[in-house]
């Protein structure tokens, strides 16, 4: 991961050891588990498609009206929902699985997530979300590093199709049944 390689010096030994810390998040039963939620959260979305960019753009205009402190005017969230269309970037779509299976409303469980618009935050702010939502920060940051950087050059569409076949690999690579 070049982002994080890029604050150290000398053989690349940190970016190697990322890696590996990255393969032993995914290959572990947590990590192995966060996979398959996130699948089941990409199959469940209204709309088979994964935005970038931001972490959630669904309704902006109705829950900017309830945030106390936004910081981001309607016309920015506009142009980011022209741009791409309504949406969650994978991150998103994780969190908001987690929020329906808690017991929200579709609607309610978009509701819930932050804006997170790449011009007033960054990989890092949208990483840390999952974390704090039990996902391991080397994996955390990879989704969203893979979300708008890996595929960020693919329409949404082909992004939540791209995420899919990566998880179904992942997945299977580990031994686990790919339904």
């Amino acid at each position: 991961m070049s982002r994080y390689s890029d604050d150290y010096d000398g053989d690349g030994m940190p970016a190697a050891l990322w890696e590996a810390n990255l393969e032993r998040a995914i290959k572990g039963k947590r990590g192995q588990q966060v996979l398959r939620d996130l699948r089941d959260a990409l199959t469940a979305l209204p709309q088979p498609r994964l935005i970038e960019g931001a972490l959630c753009t669904v309704g902006p205009l109705q829950r900017m009206a309830g945030a106390s402190a936004n910081w981001l005017s309607p016309a920015e969230i506009g142009a980011k929902v022209e741009e791409q269309g309504e949406g969650v970037c994978a991150v998103g779509a994780y969190l908001w699985w987690r929020n329906l299976r808690a017991g929200m409303t579709p609607e309610d469980a978009f509701a819930a997530l932050p804006t997170l618009l790449d011009e007033a935050s960054d990989l890092w702010e949208t990483a840390d979300l999952a974390r704090r939502a039990g996902v391991t920060l080397t994996l955390a940051y990879d989704l969203a590093y893979r979300n708008d950087e890996t595929f960020g050059h693919l329409s949404p569409e082909e992004r939540h199709a791209r995420f899919i076949e990566w998880i179904d690999s992942k997945l299977s690579e580990a031994g686990h049944v790919v339904r």
